[in-house]
């Protein structure tokens, strides 16, 4: 439902170029709240990401009118504080970026509310730095990795500048808020507004399991390394627990080549399912696993509101909203023996279904709007 505020409104991303995942449902909930406001990024593929066709406008760098380029976003970050600095928001009075990244970087004026709603400081500078600089076989060539270093070193002095810009920072989780509390020191966060949750509908609850499989774990993930999916393929082999994932990413060759090795376990993945596919899969799951830690990790409420347990790294945003042995069981530690542990505590626990099925009804899209449509006003009368 959209809102009657009188202010114009932009959307502000840092690349549209990846399938649905927690990020863009964020940003759709913005586009329910703000139907006519256009979206700002740096890289746009309808191709691999079609949700974005659901805006009214998407405005693009000039790099993205090249293809090759649409989907090579971590090898052009040495260009992303240029092109969101470059971006010209000067009609709009409010800006809502949605980032991880640069997003938060973009150029307003004093007479413009700019609201960063911060899904984590980014992984690459920060947390995941080491990983980042030896995540290809280039980056470890000398002079490659000297180079690198220089590039990072530029983009982290360049972010500490980028933090100040948005008027208001609201993290995604506490995890979040404890991230700039270390990561920007001199930054004072807004309260935490947590994502929305997608209430989906339970239409396919007599239709048989469509992979033949009940009771096995779930994984729902793009596939990159923090995610740490490795951990429930090992985990699910050494307990001989079928696993589904679904999800894309650069982790998927190797995930699979992992899964082969599981002989007490049978393991499929599925690159991306539609809505009714999805429901199927939740409904004969045994649980939905995340054993690595998520800034916060939408689809933990999602199972939940299908009434199934989560295993949750006990660190993860989400986990924040799962009770221990009333809405899901937490991982205590980022191991291979701590994901073993969580699988077995799990199946010991007799769930209450209606309990898990009422966790996420306080966090759907309707409550998100609001809290945000909340800040938004409250700025209004301060600034009257």
């Amino acid at each position: 439902m959209a809102t009657n505020l009188q202010p114009s409104i932009a959307l502000v991303y840092d690349r549209a170029n990846t399938p649905y995942g927690g990020a863009e449902n964020v940003l759709l909930a913005l586009h329910q709240a703000f139907p006519k406001a256009p979206l700002y990024t740096s890289l746009s593929s309808s191709t691999h990401a079609p949700w974005i066709q659901k805006f009214p406008q998407v405005i693009t760098s000039k790099l993205n009118k090249l293809a090759i380029l649409r989907t090579k976003h971590r090898w052009l970050a040495f260009l992303m504080p240029m092109i969101f600095e470059s971006f010209d928001l000067s009609k709009f009075d409010v800006i809502i970026s949605v980032t991880s990244a640069e997003a938060k970087g973009v150029i307003t004026r004093p007479n413009q509310l700019h609201i960063c709603y911060l899904l984590t400081p980014p992984r690459y500078l920060y947390q995941n730095k080491k990983q980042s600089l030896a995540s290809h076989w280039l980056l470890r060539l000398p002079l490659i990795k000297h180079l690198a270093r220089i590039l990072i070193n530029y983009l982290t002095w360049w972010d500490q500048a980028a933090i100040f810009r948005p008027d208001l920072v609201i993290p995604i989780s506490q995890l979040v808020t404890k991230r700039v509390k270390q990561f920007y020191p001199a930054i004072h966060p807004e309260p935490v507004i947590y994502p929305p949750i997608n209430l989906q509908p339970k239409f396919l609850s007599k239709q048989r399991s469509m992979t033949g499989l009940t009771d096995y774990l779930l994984v729902i993930s793009r596939l990159v390394a923090y995610k740490k999916i490795e951990l429930a393929i090992e985990a699910a082999g050494k307990l001989g627990k079928n696993l589904i994932i679904v999800g894309q990413g650069p982790e998927q060759n190797r995930l699979k080549r992992l899964a082969l090795a599981q002989t007490k376990s049978k393991i499929l993945f599925f690159n991306q399912v539609d809505q009714d596919q999805l429901a199927n899969l939740y409904q004969h799951c045994q649980a939905l696993i995340m054993p690595g830690i998520e800034d916060f990790g939408i689809v933990a409420l999602e199972a939940n509101s299908f009434g199934k347990p989560v295993i949750i790294n006990t660190k993860s945003g989400a986990a924040e909203l799962i009770r221990p042995n009333v809405h899901g069981v937490h991982i205590q530690a980022t191991n291979l023996t701590a994901t073993v542990q969580a699988i077995q505590k799990l199946e010991k626990i007799k769930f209450s279904i209606a309990e898990i099925e009422q966790n996420p009804l306080q966090y759907d899209t309707n409550m998100f709007i609001n809290k945000f449509v909340a800040v938004i006003q409250s700025h209004q009368q301060q600034t009257k």
